[in-house]
């Protein structure tokens, strides 16, 4: 079996046409016209949930247009010299193929306010030779003149509607068994519902979390949901009010929020002293409730840390 550094299936699956890409009907329709009319707009894919597919669709959106793109992961490359060197010297060049060229910013929603107000103006000063898409989980950390260019082509990819699970859970649990049945890999077809079921709508940490486990067990089975669990590590981190290292800790682990809050009731609640314990549980049924409404449930339960962090401390 090929090594994990060298062989990650979300990168050796990930889909290079739009046509592949697991998308709502009347999405997917209206990406298919951009590539038949040879022109697309601003775009700003959004999605408080990452692993929605953000990304993959820019990137095939581009090649199935044939266009020239550059590529910007904007969270790290996030300097003005960026701009001045990377983007301004992209859509001054000429295209060879003399269509629109395209520059992809990935999590633009990770760059400064400053960033931001220059991009605008790059946007305006090249938008007739050059278009741009971006990326980002949180809309609200763009201001309002960058989201104005984008005003007409911002798609939301968190598809959490009941007409589009509907629609993509059962595309999502077909694409996982046969991503399984080409790495010969067992399953039980209940365990790949129930992954579908806990993790949507994140396609990449499905995919993630059963190519871990197929390197433990060669099986993917009910099993799968015990290494997900979280041990006294986490609540230790708690405990020392390390916020940061706790919701690494949770991502890495793949843990189901949903689930957290009841672990949390029956084994972080027992490590409390008696005077901490009914703030604390208050606070965990206040923010499970939440859990059940919100979009982001990764934020909803940093949120929940961050009080429960709050009540230890004022104890």
């Amino acid at each position: 079996m090929k090594q994990l550094a060298k062989y990650i299936w979300t990168e050796e699956y990930r889909p290079e046409t739009v046509k592949d890409i697991i998308l709502p009907r009347n999405v997917k329709a209206l990406f298919k016209r951009f590539v038949s009319d040879e022109e697309i707009l601003n775009l700003l894919l959004e999605s408080s949930t990452p692993g929605t597919g953000k990304t993959t669709t820019a990137k095939a959106l581009c090649n199935d247009m044939g266009v020239d793109m550059l590529y910007i992961n904007a969270s790290k490359e996030n300097g003005i010299d960026v701009l001045r060197t990377k983007i301004e010297r992209f859509a001054t060049v000429q295209s060879i193929t003399g269509k629109p060229k395209v520059v992809v910013m990935d999590e633009i929603d990770g760059t400064t306010p400053d960033f931001q107000r220059s991009l605008r103006g790059f946007m305006d000063s090249f938008s007739h030779v050059c278009r741009f898409i971006g990326t980002c989980n949180y809309k609200s950390k763009l201001i309002d003149p960058l989201c104005s260019r984008f005003e007409n082509g911002t798609i939301n990819f968190n598809f959490m509607d009941k007409k589009s699970q509907a629609e993509l859970k059962p595309k999502i649990f077909k694409r996982l068994i046969g991503i399984l049945k080409i790495e010969k890999i067992t399953f039980e077809e209940k365990t790949i519902q129930k992954i579908v079921d806990d993790f949507y709508p994140d396609i990449r940490r499905m995919i993630g979390i059963m190519q871990k486990h197929s390197f433990i067990t060669n099986n993917i089975d009910n099993s799968i949901f015990e290494t997900q669990k979280i041990d006294t590590e986490l609540y230790e981190y708690i405990l020392n009010f390390d916020l940061t290292s706790a919701r690494k800790y949770i991502i890495e682990k793949g843990c189901n929020y949903s689930e957290l809050y009841s672990d949390f009731f029956k084994n972080f609640i027992p490590l409390l002293k008696g005077s901490q314990k009914p703030k604390v549980i208050l606070t965990l049924a206040d923010y499970a409730y939440k859990n059940a409404f919100v979009i982001d449930k990764e934020l909803n339960f940093s949120a929940a840390l961050i009080e429960i962090m709050s009540d230890l401390k004022n104890e």
